[in-house]
């Protein structure tokens, strides 16, 4: 196993009295690479991140750069992900600029001015230093969103985790976040984002890894991980995987399973 490998292994997590993710066991995830985790809802998605991230108590290991990322203290932590969550926070009257300074201190980072200035950058970067001395709790909701991917990136740590990160954005912003994901995890980074349109995942993840009700159900490259059999039993609908005329995977949904209309 290579130390810029992820390597998730037998991970169970959930809350009180409730199991949601079941001895969940990954392929080494290299960097350089985006994983997408799709499937319907309440497949798991969102708590396999928080697992991963330290929000929410596991069992397992999750092995990443030599360390166990379940053992280590939350400083520590911080140090080797940054966790972009599905529901962003408005803040408390934090400005965005503000939120992205307290990041890099939760990070380590002291010196006032260099981090202001590392600040600046990721916010040109995202292209939201328009908004930069606004309260979160001013912010529409695809701004927030814009403001949490700052802050998840500023401390530019080696395994990015973004859950929904173009959920409540428009075309042109969500085209802008793949972009810079994939720029991000070009500089040898690994990231996992959760995403909902499968066309969308197969355009831009390296690898996709299918979940429903807790379980893995497939993973590999798009073209094998996302096939009529698997969206039939994952998602129980009939679905047609075909290339586009720039040879990328789209995804045709025809109905519901033991539906007889034709129409989608």
């Amino acid at each position: 196993m290579s130390a810029d490998e992820l390597v998730i292994s037998s991970l169970s997590a959930g809350y009180p009295g409730r199991d949601v993710i079941r001895a969940i066991t990954l392929a080494p995830i290299r960097s350089g690479q985006v994983t997408a985790l799709v499937g319907p809802n309440a497949a798991g998605k969102s708590t396999l991140l928080r697992a991963i991230s330290g929000v929410l108590p596991a069992t397992g290991d999750v092995l990443f750069k030599g360390r166990n990322l379940l053992r280590l203290s939350p400083r520590s932590r911080a140090a080797l992900l940054g966790f972009m969550p599905q529901n962003v926070p408005q803040g408390a009257g934090l400005s965005v600029l503000e939120g992205m300074l307290s990041a890099l201190h939760v990070g380590g980072s002291t010196s006032a001015d260099p981090i202001i200035d590392q600040a600046v950058r990721v916010l040109e970067q995202v292209g939201i230093m328009d908004i930069a001395l606004r309260p979160f709790s001013g912010l529409s909701g695809g701004q927030r969103q814009l403001a949490s991917l700052a802050q998840s990136i500023v401390r530019s740590p080696p395994l990015l985790l973004l859950d929904e990160p173009t959920s409540a954005l428009d075309l042109g912003h969500q085209l802008d976040v793949m972009n810079l994901v994939r720029a991000y995890v070009a500089k040898d980074r690994i990231a996992i984002v959760v995403l909902h349109d499968l066309s969308f995942a197969a355009r831009w993840a390296d690898n996709i890894v299918v979940m429903a009700e807790g379980k893995l159900q497939a993973a590999g490259p798009p073209e094998s991980a996302i096939t009529p059999a698997i969206l039939q039993s994952v998602y129980g609908v009939r679905a047609r995987v075909e290339r586009c005329s720039r040879g990328c995977l789209q995804v045709i949904v025809d109905g519901r399973v033991g539906d007889s209309s034709e129409g989608a």
